[in-house]
């Protein structure tokens, strides 16, 4: 190929409404996206190798290289590998790009070279042209600022007397493009003026002095091509330095971001004042000022100071520092280089999911990881990045064993999973800043952070919508979000799980665009992604196929050609292959196993270009190092632990929840309303629930029970998806530098300021509508107590609910698991059962938090006051023990005995000294007439009648005349005194008989005269007796005026005894004891939550 000495042809390029032209300076020149090219012109559309000019000496001819999508000459597709001519002004179109060739002229001579080997962006890539002595050098401004001067360390070093060390810096803040004279000693002039500092619009040219001009460009064209990566032997030579300090005649030396440290090294991951070496006698001591990120020395990290030696390498931030006993040195890395030996993941002893993979991968490469669901993308990728290591193997960046070293190069690597790691409900600009304050060191100013959150905005090209949220955009532009919060402490290792998942074409382009450039600026950047239309955007891509094994690594292009081989002549005749095809030549079965697949790639060209001769290029890690000889490597995160203020990103943490509920109208509505509409609830209790006539202890109760499950429900409703619904936020959070406890308390301050307004409403209502001033039997005072027992009750709600949040993965888990506790909650609070009739009451009960509400609630109210007061109910079981009368034997003994007992809420005297009782004189039993009963004695019973007087003897019968015989004529004869003797006899007996007959008839007229006048006597005394008790058992009468008496009063004794053993056998443990017991214990279960909340957030770490 011939040099050619003169520039007699000048190539001009056309893109992105810019344009640029550069001297022709070789016989040939090749177009194409790889790096060995004359001219690489960066996008995807252009292929690896596109075309080439031939600048012979009789003819230009032009020759497409077999590209992708064809090279054009004036509109007219060529055909490959056929040289055609071309003339002066001709077309060629190579994807966005517009070439032509015109002839340097002494009118139009050819402009100065930048280098040999250029490229150009189709982007628009704004930059400056700076010309020194007839040289011209361009530079992009991909960065936020760049300084330009005499000094080594400098971004662009003109080596002339005639400029400043520190003599200019040129500063993108936002669209604006400014440059400011560092106090410069030959000052800026810009048209003809000196100025301190001015804007500058495309075309602008400022002088430094009167030697050096620099020109602003909108789109700066052609650059120099960056140097492709140099093969490096067994030891890598260190970069050129670009800072230095000699340490003779120095005894301090601080290192930091701020301008008035010796050594500035100005980055987000470096704080204003970071390490301090200092001189002590011999030796330096080197101490690390409580930096955020750390000081390492030799990979180690520095706890709060060491002793360096000669040669070793001291890391802040991302600069690495050589160190030696005359002077320390500042060593540039051009990136993060990863390379990876033998990676296998076994997760069981039958299951390895990684099949000793190799790869190697160059600083600023930008990769794509693509393969089929199942296939191990996720799990190469963590293996990769140190999140999940793998069990055999090595992973190196930069020569550095990254398990071993995670918490060194932890900071330098940014990681966006699938889901968004940005709350929604913020705009950009807060999203990031807020990521920026928890990022970036504590010493970062507001200007600082503003002046970065900016630029990285401006990087996203999202500037005109900072101040909208994120949820309002499109996603993609949220996707953007997330890198941006992943730009801003300026990672150079990028790791990505499918950014374009869910977009449409344009906008995936548009994704894969930003990540391509993000890669230009000096990133390393691998990403998983399904979509493969933009894959050749990439620089490499990564095929894994089922079972962990690789089946490609090398450049995009190239893959096509590497498995068009395995297609037929028929598929080949019906299309040109696509990435879509190697997923059917990869599955096809016919086509070969998963094994089969990895030894053919083993096999491949590709191999041993892309994996095997650039792993030879660095050293080989030890045997026992390698995944080879089964050795099991670890990440070692957290390993020390950051000097990070807990206060501080408790703070930052607290402002962002509460501004994400501000943002949030919704959400804030539904905070706001929810205890306003529970709390009206109330209405429907009345107000007299505690009332002693219409009141009703039982519904007071369930009045008290409901009020702690709404105040339960309201914190726990208002935090069940708290942390859920951010565990991709979190888990990055953490990853980085998050400390659980402050993230875990910025929740809880968030719920206690929800939990004291949600209780002051509850309470608010409950005055209004059930418990105005003088209802409740404990008095007016039990109001304040009343509040904070429904505020620790909503708090233990908000952390019920936090607990769930953070127990379960998805967030439609959590209101399942929400539902199963509130039941517990209901079950084992003792309102709706005794808790006596509840199984496992003695065990379960006493850690339900609801249980300790209604228990307070009940005792605050002294709805048992006056039981707890009274011997006959306190202090005794329900029925005889130790000889000890219990409560319901005393229930059952008559009035009198419990009146002896002095029972004050038993017996009678209950409506005397227990008549505040609520419902205790209800009128359905406290009725007028037992009013009258229990307050008037029994009623007296009547006299008896006055005996009737005794019946007057009858006169005894007079006395009947003795019969005397009669007398008769002698007897004359003997014979005649016989006869005669016999008739006297006779005529005697007769006359005896007679007078017996008539004594007997006089005496049973007598006898039956008495007993006349003695039935008489006793028929008018029965009617006496009948009389006195018609008069006694008539219902006007005594009986029953005693009986009425009795069944009213031992009615209303029995039914206000029943409602007071009811409330005492259900409730008599809540009204014992203090409210301070109850609140102990509801702080005890709150603080057990907390706990539970920290293992379940310690839990989802992944590094």
């Amino acid at each position: 190929m011939r040099q050619m000495r003169n520039f007699h042809y000048v190539l001009q390029a056309q893109v992105a409404g810019g344009g640029d032209e550069h001297p022709v300076m070789k016989g040939e020149l090749t177009l194409g996206r790889r790096a060995e090219n004359d001219v690489i012109l960066d996008d995807a559309k252009v292929s690896g190798n596109h075309a080439k000019l031939i600048f012979a000496p009789d003819a230009l001819l032009v020759v497409d290289l077999g590209s992708r999508n064809g090279t054009l000459l004036n509109g007219r597709r060529l055909p490959p590998q056929m040289p055609t001519p071309l003339r002066m002004g001709d077309a060629i179109t190579a994807g966005p790009f517009t070439l032509s060739v015109r002839a340097a002229t002494a009118d139009a001579p050819a402009p100065p070279p930048v280098s040999q080997q250029i490229r150009i962006s189709a982007s628009v890539q704004p930059g400056i042209a700076v010309q020194h002595e007839h040289r011209l050098a361009k530079h992009p401004l991909d960065q936020a600022a760049l300084t330009i001067g005499r000094a080594a360390d400098n971004a662009v070093v003109i080596p002339d007397s005639r400029i400043s060390g520190h003599h200019a810096r040129i500063e993108r803040i936002g669209a604006d493009v400014r440059i400011v004279d560092l106090g410069s000693s030959n000052g800026l002039f810009y048209q003809g003026r000196r100025v301190t500092s001015q804007t500058l619009q495309d075309g602008d040219v400022v002088y430094l002095g009167q030697s050096v001009h620099v020109q602003f460009r909108a789109h700066v064209g052609f650059l120099p091509a960056k140097a492709p990566p140099k093969k490096r032997q067994a030891t890598q030579p260190a970069p050129p330095p670009t800072q230095a300090l000699d340490l003779r005649g120095r005894d301090v030396i601080k290192i930091g971001r701020a301008k008035d440290n010796d050594i500035v090294l100005d980055h987000p991951q470096v704080s204003r004042y970071h390490a301090m070496l200092e001189r002590m006698g011999g030796r330096y001591r080197l101490t690390d000022l409580k930096s955020a990120n750390g000081v390492f020395l030799n990979g180690e990290r520095v706890e709060k100071e060491t002793w360096p030696s000669e040669g070793d390498e001291i890391r802040v931030g991302p600069y690495r520092l050589a160190f030696a006993q005359d002077g320390i040195q500042q060593l540039t890395e051009r990136g993060l280089r990863l390379d990876v030996f033998g990676l296998q993941k076994w997760v069981r002893p039958d299951l390895n999911l990684l099949q000793e993979i190799y790869l190697s991968i160059y600083p600023q490469e930008f990769v794509a990881l693509v393969g089929l669901s199942g296939a191990g993308k996720s799990t190469l990728m963590d293996a990769v990045n140190g999140f999940r290591p793998a069990t055999h193997g090595v992973v190196l960046v930069n020569g550095d064993n990254l398990y071993d070293n995670f918490d060194m190069y932890r900071n330098d690597m940014g990681y966006v999973p699938q889901r968004d790691i940005v709350h929604k409900e913020l705009t950009i600009y807060d999203a990031l800043d807020y990521a920026a304050q928890l990022r970036m060191p504590a010493d970062t100013s507001a200007e600082e952070r503003h002046r970065r959150v900016m630029e990285v905005i401006d990087e996203l090209d999202l500037t005109a919508r900072k101040d909208v949220p994120v949820h309002q955009l499109s996603g993609g532009q949220q996707k953007r979000v997330s890198i941006g919060v992943e730009l801003l402490t300026k990672p150079r290792l990028f790791f990505l799980d499918e950014p374009t998942s869910g977009l449409d074409p344009g906008t995936e382009y548009k994704m894969m665009r930003l990540l391509r450039n993000l890669a230009d600026q000096g990133r390393t950047i691998m990403l998983i992604t399904h979509a493969t239309k933009n894959v050749m955007l990439c620089d490499k891509v990564i095929i894994v196929i089922f079972g962990g094994y690789l089946a490609y690594y090398g450049p995009p292009e190239e893959a096509l050609t590497y498995f068009d081989k395995y297609r037929t002549e028929e598929e080949r005749r019906i299309k040109d292959i696509e990435f879509d095809d190697v997923y059917t030549i990869l599955e096809d079965p016919e086509r070969g196993g998963t094994e089969f697949w990895a030894e053919e790639y083993k096999r491949s060209r590709q191999y041993k270009e892309n994996v095997v001769d650039r792993l030879h290029e660095i050293r080989q890690p030890p045997p026992e190092e390698t995944g080879a000889l089964h050795a099991v490597q670890s990440a070692k995160p957290g390993a020390s632990a950051k000097r990070i203020s807990a206060l501080r990103q408790w703070a930052i943490l607290t402002a962002r929840s509460f501004k994400i509920v501000i943002q949030d109208k919704k959400a804030l509505a539904m905070m706001v309303l929810m205890p306003i509409v529970l709390g009206m609830m109330d209405l429907t209790w009345g107000l007299d629930l505690f009332d002693p006539v219409d009141g009703n202890p039982s519904r007071a109760v369930m009045m008290l029970f409901v009020a702690a499950i709404v105040t339960m429900l309201a914190g726990s409703l208002s935090s069940v998806y708290e942390i859920v619904k951010e565990i991709e936020i979190y888990k990055r959070e953490r990853a980085i530098n998050l400390k659980i406890l402050p993230y875990v308390m910025s929740k809880v301050t968030v719920g206690v300021m929800l939990s004291l307004y949600q209780a002051a409403v509850l309470l608010f209502f409950k005055v209004l509508l059930v418990m105005r001033p003088g209802v409740i039997p404990a008095g007016d005072a039990a109001y304040i107590p009343f509040y904070i027992t429904l505020f620790a009750g909503a708090l233990a709600g908000y952390l019920i609910g936090l607990a769930i949040s953070a127990s379960v993965p998805k967030p439609e888990q959590a209101m399942l698991v929400l539902i199963i506790v509130v039941v517990a909650q209901l079950i084992f609070s003792g309102a709706l059962l005794p808790l006596k009739e509840t199984p496992g009451h003695q065990i379960v009960s006493p850690l339900m938090s609801n249980r300790w509400v209604v228990d307070g609630l009940i005792n605050l109210t002294g709805l048992g006051d006056l039981l707890v007061e009274d011997d006959c109910w306190d202090e005794r079981d329900k029925d005889r023990a130790d000889g000890r009368a219990g409560w319901n034997d005393i229930l059952n003994e008559s009035n009198e005995d419990k009146l002896a007992r002095d029972c004050t809420c038993m017996g009678s005297n209950i409506f005397d000294r227990c008549d505040t009782f609520p419902g205790i004189l209800d009128p359905n039993f406290y009725t007028d007439e037992a009013r009258v009963a229990l307050h008037n004695p029994e009623p007296t019973q009547m006299p008896s009648p006055t005996p009737l007087p005794s019946p007057t003897p009858l006169p005894t019968p007079t006395s009947l005349p003795t019969p005397n015989p009669e007398e008769g004529d002698p007897p004359t004869t003997p014979q005649e005194c016989c006869p005669l003797l016999e008739e006297c006899q006779e005529e005697g007996q007769q006359q005896c008989s007679d007078y017996v007959d008539d004594l007997e008839a006089q005496q049973k007229e007598y006898a039956d005269e008495r007993e006349k006048q003695m039935e008489d006597y006793q028929d008018r005394r029965q009617a006496q007796m009948e009389e006195y008790q018609d008069t006694l058992t008539s219902d006007d009468g005594w009986a029953g005026a005693k009986q009425t008496w009795a069944e009213n009063r031992q009615k209303a004794i029995s039914s206000a005894e029943g409602v007071l053993k009811n409330m005492f056998e259900s409730y008599d443990y809540a009204f014992h004891g203090k409210i301070y017991s109850r609140w102990a214990w509801i702080a005890g279960i709150s603080l057990g939550l907390l706990g539970l909340i920290m293992f379940f957030q310690k839990r989802k770490d992944v590094v």
